[in-house]
């Protein structure tokens, strides 16, 4: 990020409500403001993912630093929660409600 863009994003996250959504140039990442605390302002990347437009989740992850960034990757990387979410979903996904007869 050049520093004109980083000019812009501050002054963008400056005249933003707190919890308000920036939108970024990446589809499906987004900018949050948090409310100040102790003077200190916050903002978070959130990252949620669009679907034909969109968004998968009402809440996406929210991500504070590069670190919790890693921590995920690291996460959605490992095969064995992939394999988890197989099985979940292939048990659990597609289920109706019982249909009950009156």
């Amino acid at each position: 990020m050049n520093t004109e863009q980083k000019k812009q994003l501050i002054k963008t996250v400056e005249q933003t409500s707190p919890w308000e959504r920036i939108p970024t140039s990446v589809e499906g990442v987004f900018l949050v403001k948090a409310p100040e605390h102790k003077n200190i302002q916050s903002v978070f990347v959130e990252l949620n993912p669009s679907l034909r437009g969109q968004p998968i989740k009402k809440r996406g992850v929210y991500l504070k630093n590069s670190n919790e960034y890693e921590a995920f990757q690291e996460l959605f990387n490992n095969q064995k929660v992939k394999e988890l979410l197989d099985v979940v979903s292939e048990c659990y996904g597609k289920q109706r409600s019982p249909r009950i007869e009156i």
